[in-house]
């Protein structure tokens, strides 16, 4: 892009994100004060190929994922992310397992930090905002009540991964999450690989996801479940805590 084009990205961008539905083509095209159609069509269409706006089925130009992850560098120098990162230190410390921090955009999963377990093979190969490849499923504090709810929703986001489970086996993780506040995955998803997790909360809000990844042979152990659950639980009130101070 020229500086010139550049200069009107950035207005269009900054725009957007102040317009909490979006703007359509004209109303864009009116911030820029009206250039040829050309134009606008260029900076939009590349700032949709580079995921910095979406284009909505109302065909309005909203804020894309990306946003999230530039938010997500910038806040690396706050205290709640650098607190919770201590924490899944501590977790893959204490278990050695893996430790997960992840969130949904768009019925998307992303991995944002890892701490890897190096005895796992079957682990994904986890990096910053790598995204996963299992169904939203995988975290069910993102997904509303009537969804889960939903028969239909719940096979055909099953029907996304490629070892797809039963819908029976994912009701009873679904409502095993509901009455605990855990989400534990039964190792539906990977074989050998046996996942909990718990929702971090911003504002009564799911915005990430904590999880410990660990071999479900190791769980015969007497009582690593339990300890497990409670560590995730102590490191969730802390860091909520934290997130929800202001």
């Amino acid at each position: 892009m020229s500086q010139t084009i550049l200069s009107r990205a950035l207005t269009v961008i900054d725009a957007i994100s102040k317009s909490t539905e979006g703007l359509r083509f004209s109303e864009v095209a009116k911030i820029l004060d009206n250039p040829s159609p050309t134009t606008v069509n260029k900076i939009l269409k590349e700032l949709v190929h580079a995921d910095v706006l979406e284009k909505t089925p109302s065909g309005r130009y909203a804020l894309g994922w990306k946003i999230y992850f530039w938010g997500r560098a910038m806040g690396r120098k706050n205290e709640p992310i650098q607190y919770i990162r201590e924490h899944m230190r501590r977790l893959h410390g204490a278990f050695h397992a893996s430790v997960n921090l992840f969130t949904c955009v768009d019925d998307r999963m992303f991995c944002l930090e890892s701490f890897m377990d190096p005895e796992s093979p079957s682990l994904w190969q986890a990096g910053q905002s790598l995204e996963l490849r299992l169904p939203v499923l995988g975290a069910v504090f993102f997904i509303p009540p009537d969804r889960l709810r939903d028969d239909a929703f719940i096979e055909a986001e099953l029907q996304r991964h490629r070892h797809p489970a039963s819908p029976e086996d994912a009701r009873r993780m679904i409502d095993h999450a509901a009455s605990t506040g855990v989400q534990n995955d039964f190792a539906l998803f990977y074989p050998g690989m046996h996942r909990f997790s718990v929702p971090l909360r911003e504002n009564g809000r799911p915005v990430m996801a904590l999880g410990l990844g660990i071999m479900p042979a190791r769980l015969a152990e007497d009582g690593l479940e339990a300890r497990i659950v409670d560590a995730l639980r102590d490191a969730q009130y802390k860091i909520e805590d934290i997130m929800n101070e202001n």
